[in-house]
């Protein structure tokens, strides 16, 4: 009996072999190719899932396409983002007016859009100023009052309990005061300092000026107590008294250093700034400093008055954060006599020489309570502070600015080491209210209270002639810095007799509007151009996205050309960037209103109409070719540049005006409404590209999901259910809708495989032991 089996195959005796593993052998007793077989009863499973691959992917298409636009929206926006260059709805970028001085020395300038153009003399007579508390320097200074009198003399110094050491100076050949006679005088006392076995190490020389006078700074190098001694044989006669050398005085100089010499225990004063009087408090230890007071006053007064000193100089000051004659600085010392301490005597400004660290008892303050009142004109405050060995002169200042906010006046050590009171342009005046000779605040911080301690500060007075007048109008400021007719002026000096006046000639240039506005024409036209090709190109249907199985047959290249082409017409008549596209174009066929009113759409409208043609019209217009989506263009720049120059203000209100009522209502369209009616042109399309991108510089690469309609479209996702059905249609739901069916069909597809593979597994098991059956039957008969 012939075997069934095909020529070249040979039958399984195993009767026993499972259908697992013969499930994916093709054909061993049929001859059958089941791989073939099974994929051709699966393949309509195979298409389902190409379509839904193939729609998947044009949806990831079109995504990618709208995101474009997006970005290219987004940059448009940079014109309506307020961090931005670009930015145009301030009104910046349309300025026509510049301003230009003819010596900024004096007073610079900025002129707004609403500036008249032409020149305006400017004669500033006085400044602005602030009022300022400021005490003799408690640096070791010796005036240099001529330079004869340190040629060839002699310095004495007490150095410890050693003897009287005495150096002797070379021959000066100069009479000029200057930087360099000055360099050379130090340099000279330095080298024989250097040469003293007992004075080497332990004192040095500098220079310092405060403009007027020059001075020779000693400062003590060591801890050894060093006395620069008066009336000693040759002596250099302008050491007229014997002067306690200390090592200078800095913000971080202790309060009760002998600098400065507060005692332990509290100390306050008040200060009053001309409306406000605070009290600055501070408890004196042996380690509070300069500093701590200067906090002090700064917090007393909420930074209305600062203190300081002055490194250089070592004075200490008080100033007012304000300007003008309304700012006064009024201290009042209630104790220890802080002002003295602090070199504050007849004039504002402390000879100190002092730092915040310098300790109050290295000043003279004895331990205790030290306290004194500052006033600024209008409000005083009483200052207390408890002197400790480690209280500094910080200590003090912290305490009198803590007051500032009440008083305005601020305590402070300038870089001269000066202590400075200063006053928001106020009055400042320190009366000592401790009633301790050992603690006398003003006396220790070198501060007069007995003599006028304050400058007063003062207001700015300007002349200014502007163009057309025949006469100056003069103005009194509190700043330096303020505004008038448009223009906002900066003064920084003061004319005088050679040079009565100062010249700020005020330009109307067209030009650079125009040159703004053309930049914006471009970059929006940009837009409509690519917005209007993805609307109008036709979609090619011979290219559809390709297969898995078609891309394995293809190189990289033309898949990518192939693509390329699938992608043409994905955007064609989209309803989002067809109403994106109305919507803009409306902006520009819509008249602008001042005062809108639907019964009565011919009144309220500005003097000015978008266009070309009209008295009226402003020389910009759309385009006649219907086919590129209604870009700009400008038809008549010479009409442009004399609305801009005649007409500003209305100009103004057509491109960046906005409603004086707006309706809030939510409900309502912003297009068409009254709100949009009255809005300027770059106004309107601010808000319309907002309903559907969001806020400018949000999102800029296009992914941004949050608000704006066209990006919820592209980029929200609401649907996350296990069937795919359960979101608004955005193409991230459908992108997920489609990826759930072509999941499923899969699985479909994989059921189907393994149900027919069980089925030719079940015909080849029943074909090897029908083969088997026969092979037996023949060996019986003899036939095989």
């Amino acid at each position: 009996m012939t075997s069934i089996y095909p020529s070249g195959t040979s039958s399984s005796t195993n009767g026993s072999t499972s259908s697992a593993n013969l499930l994916r052998i093709s054909g061993m007793a049929s001859g059958i190719d089941t791989d073939s077989v099974v994929k051709s009863m699966v393949s309509g499973y195979q298409t389902k899932i190409d379509k839904a691959n193939q729609s998947k992917q044009l949806l990831q298409w079109k995504q990618e396409a709208y995101r474009d636009i997006i970005k290219g929206v987004k940059e448009l926006q940079e014109y309506f983002d307020p961090l931005s260059d670009k930015y145009l709805l301030s009104g910046k970028t349309l300025n026509i007016n510049t301003a230009a001085s003819d010596e900024a020395s004096i007073v610079s300038a900025t002129a707004s859009s609403s500036a008249k153009a032409g020149t305006y003399k400017v004669n500033v007579s006085q400044l602005a100023t602030q009022a300022k508390v400021e005490g003799s320097s408690k640096d070791s200074l010796v005036t240099v009052s001529n330079l004869s009198n340190w040629s060839g003399k002699t310095l004495s110094f007490g150095a410890g309990s050693s003897n009287i050491t005495s150096i002797t100076l070379s021959s000066i050949s100069s009479e000029t005061r200057d930087s360099t006679s000055m360099s050379n005088l130090v340099a000279d006392i330095n080298k024989q300092i250097s040469a003293s076995s007992t004075l080497n190490g332990k004192v040095s020389a500098s220079y310092v000026s405060d403009g007027t006078n020059y001075y020779v700074k000693f400062t003590k190098t060591s801890t050894t107590d060093i006395t620069l001694k008066a009336s000693e044989s040759n002596n250099v006669s302008d050491v007229n008294s014997d002067l306690a050398i200390n090592s200078g005085i800095t913000a971080g100089t202790l309060l009760t250093s002998s600098a400065l010499g507060f005692a332990s225990g509290n100390i306050s004063f008040a200060l009053n700034n001309g409306t406000t009087s605070s009290t600055v408090s501070l408890a004196v230890t042996s380690k509070t400093t300069l500093q701590n007071l200067m906090d002090q006053v700064k917090s007393a007064t909420n930074g209305g008055v600062t203190m300081n000193v002055d490194d250089t100089t070592g004075k200490i000051s008080f100033q007012s954060k304000n300007y003008g004659s309304a700012s006064d600085i009024i201290i009042t010392d209630t104790s220890n006599k802080i002002m003295n301490k602090l070199g504050i005597d007849n004039t504002i400004e402390g000879t100190v020489g002092l730092s915040g660290s310098t300790t109050l008892t290295h000043l003279g303050f004895a331990s205790g309570n030290i306290s004194f009142n500052l006033n600024n004109g209008t409000t005083s405050k009483n200052i207390s502070l408890t002197v400790g060995s480690s209280s500094t002169v910080q200590n003090l200042i912290d305490e009198v600015n803590k007051y500032n906010k009440d008083t305005g006046v601020t305590m402070s050590i300038d870089a001269a080491g000066k202590i400075l009171f200063s006053g928001s342009s106020s009055n400042i005046s320190i009366t000592d209210t401790s009633g301790s000779t050992s603690n006398n605040i003003m006396t220790n911080l070198g501060i007069s209270t007995n003599a006028k301690t304050y400058t007063k500060g003062t207001d700015a007075v300007v002349a200014i002639t502007g163009p057309g007048q025949s006469a100056a109008i003069t103005t009194t400021q509190g700043s330096n810095n303020f505004s008038l007719n448009g223009v906002t002026y900066n003064l920084s000096g003061i004319n005088n007799t050679t040079n009565p006046s100062s010249n700020i000639t005020v330009t109307a240039n067209s030009d650079t509007v125009v040159n703004n506005v053309k930049k914006f024409i471009t970059d929006y036209n940009t837009l409509i151009g690519t917005i209007n090709t993805k609307l109008t190109e036709k979609k090619n249907s011979d290219y559809p996205p390709l297969t898995d199985a078609q891309k394995e047959s293809m190189s990289e290249t033309q898949i990518a050309a192939w693509e390329a082409k699938a992608k043409v017409g994905i955007l064609r008549n989209d309803d989002q960037l067809s109403s994106l596209m109305t919507q803009l174009r409306g902006i520009f066929s819509s008249p602008v209103y001042s005062n809108y009113s639907s019964s009565n759409t011919s009144a309220g409208k500005i003097s000015l109409s978008f266009g070309q043609y009209g008295t009226n019209s402003i020389g910009i217009d759309t385009t006649t070719d219907v086919t590129d989506g209604g870009q700009l263009v400008i038809k008549d720049e010479k009409k442009l540049k004399n609305v801009i120059e005649n007409n500003f203000d209305d100009f103004k209100k057509m491109f960046i005006g906005k409603t004086d009522n707006p309706d809030l209502s939510s409900n309502k369209s912003y297009v068409g409404s009254s709100n949009y009616m009255e809005d300027g042109l770059f106004t309107r399309m601010d808000n319309i590209l907002r309903d559907y991108v969001a806020a400018p510089g949000v999102g800029s690469d296009g992914t941004y999901s949050l608000s704006g309609s066209m990006n919820i479209l592209v980029n929200k996702q609401y649907d996350y259910s296990s069937y795919g059905g359960s979101g608004k249609s955005t193409i991230p739901d459908r992108v997920y809708s489609q990826t759930v069916s072509i999941s499923k069909l899969k699985t479909q597809m994989s059921d189907a495989e393994t149900r027919y593979y069980n089925q030719f597994t079940q015909l080849e098991t029943a074909l090897s032991k029908l083969n088997s059956q026969q092979s037996s039957l023949s060996s019986m008969l003899g036939t095989s």
